[in-house]
């Protein structure tokens, strides 16, 4: 996911970036001017031939007229005929290309008339021809006044010139200002661009020398950091295997004297019962406990040792045969006490069995050992929830109170005092187990409502699914 950008590096980017984009937006604005007035001025130049062309059409009839005239050879009307066919198309020509400039209309509209004027002369005087004489002809010729005419259509075609001459070097001195203006949007955006990519040059040299001054500090931090835990992880391993060393060894070192103590306090206890006083057969009795409980201590200790030694488990195991062993460990608890277990279907997943049948064993002698007056009713229960499988052992004994639900965990750690055996490590054990399974234990209860304690195991523990038979072989074998 990359980095958010901070918020003075994107306004500084946002204005670099708006500089070229409104010189390009002002430079494309006036490049459109500048062709709308090549347009216009295309225009004005094409007016100016239309009627130049239209006072030629007039020349050419007055020339071919007086031609026929004079010489009486009818060879002479045929530029009469070629103008009169152009007539019509080189005034509509006029009037489309002074469409943007209505103030020239009046003016075309005049030449147009007298130019219309003297090709209806020229019609008349053949007609005369045609169905008189030719002398009556030259009599309508000499009676008319056709000079005129044409110098009041020179005159009108000059003032035209002379209005569209003027318009069209409007446009050409506009057209060189918006070049001009072209010209300095171009250089001064051109030299913008060229700015901002010397900018973004220079920002990304200096990010690129920045990263990779960082990425070596970091790199350098991080052996650094590298070193130190691999040092302080080699210390803890050869702390935690000196540790473990000598709790194995202490444990084995203080079975010897304490199996002494017990054995001998034992023969005490069965040779001289009775013989001494009552203070000497309960200081007996308090020797033969201590050293018993001792020896559960210890026994509990290299238990615990003992957890970070087994190897992973590679074969998935059915918690119901879990179940059968644990209750199997359990068989005079349960005589003596009356349990009653039962439990619903319950999965098979890849762990130590031999480690969760004892968890299963210390929730169920718990259950057991923490009893109210009433016989035990021990049920454990398995469900799937989402990503984890929730093992429930629910019984109907004494309970406690929530607030000491995380501390019943520790180690060493009891809520009902010496009036009920045990070392106060077979829930400590049993986190341990879980916990090196990747998943977690708690509890819920109420004082005098019974409890229940829940473990979940992740449902990657699934694996490679068996049968219940080959899982029951599967454990077979490892036991």
């Amino acid at each position: 996911m990359p980095l958010p950008v901070p918020l003075k590096t994107r306004r500084r980017l946002a204005f670099l970036f708006s500089l070229p984009a409104a010189f390009s937006l002002v430079f494309f604005g006036v490049e459109l001017l500048s062709e709308r007035t090549d347009i216009h001025l295309l225009e004005i130049q094409n007016l100016q031939t239309s009627i130049t062309d239209l006072s030629q059409l007039a020349k050419d009839a007055e020339s071919a007229e007086r031609g026929f005239l004079l010489t009486g050879d009818r060879s002479y009307l045929r530029p009469l005929n070629e103008a009169s066919y152009w007539l019509r198309p080189r005034i509509e020509s006029c009037k489309a290309y002074s469409a943007n400039h209505t103030e020239l209309l009046p003016s075309i509209e005049n030449v147009a008339a007298l130019v219309q004027k003297r090709f209806n002369r020229a019609k008349q005087l053949l007609d005369a021809q045609t169905e008189k004489s030719f002398a009556a002809a030259i009599d309508m010729e000499k009676a008319g006044d056709p000079d005129r005419t044409m110098d009041k259509l020179e005159n009108s075609v000059n003032s035209l010139l002379k209005d569209v001459r003027q318009i069209e070097q409007n446009n050409i001195d506009r057209e060189r200002n918006l070049n001009r203006w072209t010209f300095i949007f171009f250089s001064v955006g051109t030299m913008v661009m060229i700015a901002v990519m010397v900018w973004l040059y220079n920002a990304l040299l200096s990010y690129l020398y920045a990263r990779d001054d960082a990425r070596e500090q970091l790199e350098k931090v991080n052996s650094d950091l590298q070193n130190r835990i691999d040092n302080r992880t080699r210390e803890l391993e050869e702390m935690n295997s000196e540790l473990q060393q000598f709790a194995y060894v202490a444990s084995h070192d203080l079975q010897e004297p304490l199996r002494t103590i017990t054995s001998f306090s034992q023969l005490l206890a069965s040779r001289y019962k009775g013989q001494l006083d009552a203070d000497g057969d309960e200081f007996i009795g308090y020797i033969v406990t201590a050293s018993r409980r001792m020896t559960d201590l210890i026994n509990g200790l290299l238990q615990l040792v003992r957890l970070r030694k087994n190897s992973q488990p590679i074969a998935a195991v059915s918690f119901e045969r879990l179940l059968e062993d644990a209750e199997v460990s359990l068989q005079a608890a349960i005589r003596e006490s009356g349990a009653r277990i039962e439990h619903g279907p319950l999965p098979a997943l890849v762990v130590d069995p031999v480690q969760f049948s004892q968890v299963l064993q210390n929730l169920i002698s718990n259950a057991i050992r923490y009893r109210s007056t009433e016989p035990p009713y021990i049920e454990i229960q398995a469900r799937r929830d989402r990503g984890n499988w929730i093992f429930s052992v629910t019984d109907n004994g004494c309970g406690f109170d929530q607030e000491f639900a995380e501390r019943i965990f520790g180690l060493f750690q009891r809520l009902h005092g010496r009036e009920v055996e045990g070392t106060g490590m077979g829930l400590s054990i049993s986190r341990k187990i879980v916990e090196r399974h990747g998943g977690r234990i708690w509890a819920e209860s109420r004082e005098g409502e019974g409890a229940t304690f829940f473990f979940s195991l992740p449902v990657t523990l699934e694996g490679l699914r068996f049968s219940t038979a080959a899982a029951s072989e599967s454990f077979a074998q490892s036991r």
